[in-house]
């Protein structure tokens, strides 16, 4: 039972996001998909969160400390652009404060767990667990930002992505990473590899629906 579970929850996070991209390539869709894009995420975590079956209260502080770590980094890199560099959000990632989505600490803590989980199933040194999630947070970064302009999600100054943002991206996610790891959560990795792999998936289609690859 608990199998079937896990697998049919990989099957709706890879649908959700492979319909989402599909639709996208379509301009007729395009607006009202891009509206939906905070539901989708929050729904796919919550399809994540709910197979995973950790339910425990150093599971529920893990996520809510990373949860606004990620926000918080968020917003003062908006506000003070000394962390990432000078960016700022459209309105395709929802409702906002300090004018940050707050999606986005459910983004990070997607990513977090996901690479993490992933890292510990690769990985046995703690060290080299914290690294490898943390340079693998900074890849799927890498795949994202070319298109976080076309998709209206954040914008940067003068249209060029600034390596600091790339080297905040690695800092701070060791600063997540080893917390997870002292957390001592339960993580399943096929979850984790479906969470991830879905969005790679996701800007993937994209990439190609825009041309470029």
């Amino acid at each position: 039972m608990k199998t079937n579970k896990i697998y049919l929850s990989v099957f709706f996070i890879f649908l959700f996001n492979i319909i989402g991209a599909t639709a996208l390539c379509f301009p007729v869709l395009r607006e009202a998909i891009l509206k939906l894009t905070p539901l989708n995420l929050l729904l796919i975590f919550m399809i994540f969160f709910y197979a995973n079956n950790d339910f425990s209260l150093s599971f529920l502080k893990t996520i809510l400390v990373v949860f606004i770590i990620g926000y918080c980094v968020e917003a003062l890199g908006v506000r003070f652009k000394f962390i990432f560099g000078e960016y700022f959000y459209g309105e395709t990632l929802g409702l906002k404060i300090l004018n940050t989505p707050i999606i986005m600490g459910i983004n990070w803590l997607s990513l977090s767990l996901s690479t993490f989980g992933i890292a510990v199933y690769v990985f046995k040194p703690k060290l080299l667990i914290v690294v490898a999630a943390s340079a693998l947070m900074v890849l799927t970064d890498m795949l994202i930002e070319p298109l976080s302009a076309s998709l209206d999600f954040w914008y940067w100054k003068n249209s060029v992505i600034p390596t600091q943002n790339y080297i905040a991206w690695f800092l701070v996610s060791l600063i997540i990473h080893s917390i997870i790891l002292k957390s001592d959560i339960k993580l399943n990795p096929v979850l984790c590899f479906a969470l991830l792999g879905s969005q790679i998936l996701f800007f993937t289609i994209q990439f190609i629906n825009y041309g470029i690859i």
